[in-house]
């Protein structure tokens, strides 16, 4: 490799790349495209509210031992903040609840046995029947290459060998395949989901705690990396979308040329519509990409009380409690999120904003299929109340007063077909609706 190295993409990826590369004494200029960093995991302050808002709420894992090496490389690592306890909040349909507590005094992996067994939607023969697939991880969690047929079969394939019930899958794997995954379980291969079981349960407790930004998600990583980049004789461009590339070198569509070792973190769909040598083709350029829809909500107060919470049976996997994460005190703001949602149910409209229901925000703690979502542009206002009517307020307890919905904003994530643009609806085959960036009020 060359003193210079040429990096496609400013986001997660690109940038630990250079921050690696530049801090092994590499020239490194790296290339991006949009007007900021980071890719699918950045900030942007909303202009109504004042507020920072990452572009997709993010959930960290002890065991991400690279990403937190990277943060304490740059200096950020003390605005990521792992939780004390493990405990992950589960809600459902007509206010049922459950958790899994995990008790770190245990150690690993007891401590996981320990929270499965109080979960209480899941019969006790169910939970005895988690031995065989505790054997099996027990048997690689040695941290070597895991067994090549895994990749062979889906996450839900594997369960269903191991005699696992659909209901502790459906309960308690699913969540964790979706969560770490971000596709479904009969979609997503085996392999990744038993390395997540491996390194975040079978390791040690500190794997298993979970972690958020206590920032927003450019201010966690995003600037610091470019600084050090920057403060190792590197250069960080962006509105600079590469053209082509050649056998040791870049060219922008503005005609720049640069010449040195070409590292690329685009996503497939990205770098396949580019000038490649023909040798650089192949079956990679099929892959697609599994949307995540993020939704953010600001209400007159707060409708959660934990960190955050699982929401099973709907669409919507998680509701993250972005008041208590971010230390807001007084309004009520959360962040509602939906993994491989290329096969949402949920309709793309371009209805204007008067003809949606005040308090279509509730509908994502009742059924989340009923959950519409808009892609146009439309006013809002602050001043606008919910109707009066009956509604969940902390996922199954109910007021007559519902809080205030200001707006809700939709945000998609890895769209199917690449497309750049900020906003608008995305149709990848079957017809299926990948959303871009909405509001409604």
């Amino acid at each position: 490799m060359s003193d210079e190295v040429i990096i496609l993409g400013g986001g997660f990826a690109g940038l630990a790349c250079g921050v690696a590369l530049a801090d092994a004494g590499r020239r490194v200029t790296l290339l991006e495209k949009k007007p900021h960093l980071g890719g699918r995991a950045y900030s942007f302050k909303d202009q109504e509210t004042g507020d920072v808002v990452d572009n997709g709420q993010h959930l960290f894992m002890g065991c991400y031992r690279r990403t937190r090496a990277f943060l304490r490389k740059i200096g950020t690592e003390d605005r990521l903040s792992l939780l004390e306890d493990i405990r992950v909040d589960f809600a459902e349909e007509g206010g049922r609840r459950d958790a899994l507590r995990c008790p770190s005094w245990l150690g690993s992996p007891l401590h996981l046995a320990a929270g499965v067994l109080g979960l209480r939607g899941v019969a006790l023969a169910d939970k005895l029947n988690l031995r065989k697939l505790d054997a099996y991880v027990r048997r690689v969690r040695g941290g070597g290459a895991l067994p090549p047929d895994l990749d062979r079969v889906t996450v839900r394939q594997w369960m269903d060998s191991l005699g696992q019930s659909r209901r502790i899958q459906e309960r308690l794997f699913d969540p964790i395949a979706l969560g770490a995954l971000n596709d479904k379980p009969e979609v997503a291969a085996a392999t990744g989901f038993v390395q997540v079981l491996r390194e975040a349960f079978y390791t040690d407790v500190e794997s298993t705690r979970l972690g958020v930004a206590n920032v927003g998600l450019s201010e966690l990583y995003a600037h610091a990396a470019a600084r050090f980049i920057e403060d190792r004789g590197g250069k960080v461009l962006l509105n600079s979308k590469v053209k082509a590339i050649q056998e040791g070198r870049v060219i922008t569509e503005d005609g720049q040329t640069y010449n040195g070792t070409v590292v690329s973190t685009l996503p497939p769909w990205n770098l396949k519509t580019l000038e490649l040598p023909a040798r650089l083709r192949g079956h990679w350029e099929n892959l697609k990409a599994a949307p995540i829809v993020s939704l953010q909500l600001w209400l007159s107060r707060p409708i959660l009380t934990e960190p955050f919470v699982g929401l099973l049976g709907t669409e919507i996997q998680w509701a993250f409690n972005k008041s208590r994460l971010l230390s807001l005190d007084g309004e009520g703001q959360c962040s509602l999120s939906s993994s491989a949602a290329r096969t949402s149910t949920w309709p793309a409209t371009r209805r204007p904003c008067s003809s949606w229901p005040a308090a279509t925000w509730h509908a994502a703690f009742r059924n989340s299929k009923k959950l519409q979502s808009s892609a146009g542009r439309s006013s809002r206002s602050r001043s606008r109340r919910c109707r009066r009517r009956r509604v969940p307020t902390r996922c199954g307890r109910r007021s007559a007063s519902p809080p205030r919905a200001w707006c809700w904003r939709a945000i998609g994530r890895g769209r199917p077909a690449g497309d750049d643009r900020e906003r608008g609806v995305e149709r990848p085959e079957g017809g299926r609706a990948d959303l871009g960036r909405g509001e409604a009020c």
